[in-house]
């Protein structure tokens, strides 16, 4: 899968507590590129409402994924309390 990861999520991931940007970083940076489709991973999960907008929980972190046809891009990573003010 081509992977894209935007400004504002690599600038919120590195001020995130160690332990849960470790488990984010090991998702996003080794698991996402070599998925074929989300439900290979089982942790993806579609947005209520949206088509091609995408979730991914990690304790009370979300990260947000958006699916352009063949390209998938990691938008954010926030608590969960936040991130739905911003995303999608």
């Amino acid at each position: 899968m081509n992977v894209g990861y935007s400004k504002k999520f690599l600038k919120q991931l590195a001020v995130l507590p160690s332990g849960v940007r470790a488990k984010i970083e090991s998702f996003v940076f080794d698991e996402l590129p070599r998925l074929d489709s989300f439900a290979e991973s089982g942790k993806v999960e579609k947005m209520s409402g949206y088509k091609s907008f995408y979730k991914v929980r990690f304790g009370s972190y979300r990260v947000g994924l958006h699916k352009q046809q063949e390209k998938v891009v990691v938008k954010l990573v926030m608590h969960r309390r936040e991130i739905y003010r911003y995303f999608p």
